[in-house]
């Protein structure tokens, strides 16, 4: 039955949302906090299968195969020392600007999970947790510091790209 029919039923609407990080990654002047508040807009994991094709005789058959979970983008709102604290966040995973030769590089076990175990959690109305999305082994794979332009007026944001092991799906309330 749909939510239009049924007046109990509310749709889960899009701007409902918290986004954090167990740890608590600064990205502001806010200081360590279990959210990021300046998130404008992200995306909910999803995942892929890959198929193969096998022949019996004259028929073929497809198969399901290994699951990729695809990358997510968030958006976050430049405030404070956002950029700042990325810089030292994606340093702190081994990347060093100054040292190009240099035997360091950026690996998991030096930290590059540090970003904690991402969560997403979409909320009612109410304010409950109605799904709990999290992200295990996540690290960022991109940041994009955003565009300035004269003939506007909007927030600067910044886009990241998170890549992650799995994600695993816990309902709220």
């Amino acid at each position: 039955m749909s939510f239009w029919t049924e007046n109990s039923l509310e749709p889960k609407r899009s701007y409902r949302f918290r986004l954090g990080s167990v740890e608590g990654l600064e990205l502001g002047d806010t200081g360590k906090s279990p959210y990021w508040w300046s998130a404008k807009k992200v995306d909910k994991p999803s995942f892929s299968v890959a198929s193969s094709k096998y022949r019996l005789i004259n028929h073929e058959i497809n198969v399901p195969g290994i699951v990729s979970w695809n990358p997510i983008a968030i958006e976050i709102v430049d405030v404070g020392k956002t950029v700042t604290n990325l810089l030292d966040q994606f340093k702190s995973f081994g990347y060093s600007p100054n040292e190009l030769d240099s035997d360091k590089g950026l690996a998991k076990a030096k930290g590059l999970d540090e970003i904690g175990n991402i969560r997403i959690e979409q909320i009612s109305g109410a304010g409950e947790v109605l799904e709990t999305w999290k992200l295990e082994g996540a690290f960022i794979t991109e940041i994009r510091f955003g565009s300035l332009d004269y003939s506007t007026d909007e927030i600067v944001t910044l886009n990241l790209t998170i890549t992650y092991d799995y994600a695993y799906l816990e309902n709220g309330g």
